[in-house]
């Protein structure tokens, strides 16, 4: 398998896990001391296991089924161990009471390879904002 192929499989165990709700299988494919950038306050955590903790703060746990995750445009730019991949994820999901709630925002995952390894050493979510015109 390729450096690539082996990257697209863990984005898509990491993206399936989001989608899934399964919070401690999220981080799974992340080291340990991931630098992640969010949408969410506090915008930055300085490890996976600050982020993880921050998950229950934040995470619709009222969300009825599985939640939407999807990437579109994935691109993956693999060296022999450092790797770059960005994508526009759609998320979102529906309440008990059926109110859906959705928001695209824009990913790249940095990440590095260690003892024939891939992890995620850097992620970074934004969202787009509207300026007036």
């Amino acid at each position: 398998m390729t450096n690539e192929e082996q990257i697209r499989k863990l984005i898509d165990r990491w993206a399936i896990a989001t989608r899934e709700g399964r919070k401690d299988d999220v981080l799974a494919s992340h080291s340990e001391d991931a630098l992640i950038f969010d949408t969410l306050p506090p915008l930055k955590y300085d490890t996976a296991a600050e982020y993880r903790q921050s998950l229950d703060k934040w995470w619709p746990d009222t969300a009825e089924g599985e939640g939407l995750f999807d990437l579109q445009g994935l691109k993956i730019i693999a060296g022999q161990d450092v790797a770059f991949a960005h994508a526009i994820v759609r998320c979102g999901g529906t309440t008990p009471d059926g109110h859906s709630f959705e928001d695209t925002v824009r990913l790249t995952h940095c990440l590095q390879k260690s003892n024939d390894q891939w992890l995620i050493t850097h992620s970074h979510t934004s969202m787009p904002i509207s300026i007036p015109q």
